[in-house]
């Protein structure tokens, strides 16, 4: 059973992201998750419904994982000019700018 196939909203989806990536970080929250998931699940007010089985942790990945705080964060959207994205190119030797 997967999270897109388990039919959570999108508070229980974040909050299995959060346990996920807590897990990559905190072993001991890993291999309790992997004997007996549904305490765990219930630390991250994450309830399953009747008969479904819990999701399994997706693994670590190969890249440096970085975790924002956003609990706090003003209900307001940014202004647009900080809604824009800078994706920052190399350009091969010979190409100028």
């Amino acid at each position: 059973m997967t999270v897109d196939t388990i039919g959570w909203d999108t508070a229980q989806r974040r909050a299995f992201g959060e346990l996920t990536a807590r897990s990559w970080l905190d072993a001991d929250l890993r291999l309790r998750y992997e004997r007996d998931p549904l305490p765990v699940l219930a630390e991250f007010d994450i309830r399953l419904a009747e008969g479904a089985g819990a999701p399994v942790l997706p693994p670590e990945p190969g890249a440096e994982l970085v975790i924002e705080i956003l609990d706090g964060v003003a209900a307001t959207p940014p202004p647009p000019c900080l809604l824009s994205l800078c994706f920052c190119l190399q350009y091969p030797e010979g190409i100028s700018r």
